[in-house]
């Protein structure tokens, strides 16, 4: 009985140890890019190269060549997709390969701070038009803070600065494609500023949710491909149906907030093709 207890204590040591260490030092490797990469919000290039971060129910995925970083965000939990929505995401770069939020990339910027509100609204009405208008608003923009201390720029989807984001939701999964330059140039100050080859850190960062805030009513449209920034207007916007939180299981968890986003990872840049 006493081995048992020993043998018994062990393993929750050790699952307690693998958890703490799993969620604070986080050694991922990008992967050189098999194919063009198109930033349109589908998985087709991403094969292979997505680590799935069990505790923070979230997909990373990770790839670069000579000239770009490029990241997937993958979201399968309903409320972490809407965390995302409403609150926004922000991805953080460290070419020094610290948790130093060094240049981050607000997207989407989040229906809160974009001031769209969480209510339901017949569709035929004026306001629920504005709200959709504000929703694609929302979506052509991006949100880019740094380099310099205290820099908050927002830009749009279609730039100059190698920049490029989309969103999308089909069948219930989320998709959230990111490219980032890797060198500077004066015409372009929105960059890693490293190499090949290189470590960098990624950190990913959003907000407490409160899962009460979406009401009873609030649910999320399936089948949302291509459009502007990967999303039509409205797709998950306020509506109709029936959420979790009806069902009893979803009923205990009502309420409940859900814990931020806040990810770090150091990332050993591939060097070429192959390595």
């Amino acid at each position: 009985m006493k081995k048992l207890y020993i043998l018994l204590l062990s393993v929750v040591l050790f699952l307690l140890l693998s958890s703490l260490l799993w969620s604070k030092d986080r050694n991922f490797d990008s992967l050189w890019t098999k194919s063009e990469m198109v930033i349109d919000g589908k998985e087709s290039e991403w094969s292979g190269s997505i680590y799935y971060l069990e505790d923070q129910k979230i997909g990373l995925g990770l790839q670069n060549d000579t000239s770009n970083l490029y990241i997937l965000i993958k979201a399968t939990d309903r409320f972490r997709q809407l965390q995302i929505m409403r609150t926004g995401l922000t991805i953080w770069i460290d070419a020094a390969g610290k948790d130093k939020k060094s240049l981050g990339i607000h997207y989407p910027i989040g229906m809160q701070e974009y001031g769209i509100p969480d209510v339901k609204a017949n569709p035929n009405t004026e306001f629920a038009s504005e709200q959709k208008n504000r929703f694609a608003e929302m979506l052509r923009e991006i949100e880019v803070l740094g380099p310099e201390k205290n820099d908050r720029n927002r830009i749009g989807r279609a730039n100059n600065f190698g920049i490029e984001a989309a969103l999308s939701d089909t069948l219930g999964v989320m998709i959230y494609e990111l490219k980032i330059p890797l060198k500077s140039t004066s015409q372009n100050p929105y960059a890693i500023s490293s190499n090949p080859g290189s470590s960098i850190s990624v950190g990913l960062e959003g907000s407490k949710f409160n899962r009460e805030m979406m009401g009873n009513r609030m649910r999320m449209r399936g089948g949302m491909p291509g459009g502007e920034g990967g999303m039509r207007p409205g797709d998950m916007m306020p509506g109709e149906g029936q959420p979790p939180e009806s069902t009893s299981a979803g009923r205990r968890e009502r309420g409940k907030m859900l814990e931020p986003i806040d990810i770090w990872a150091k990332v050993s840049l591939a060097k070429t093709a192959g390595n």
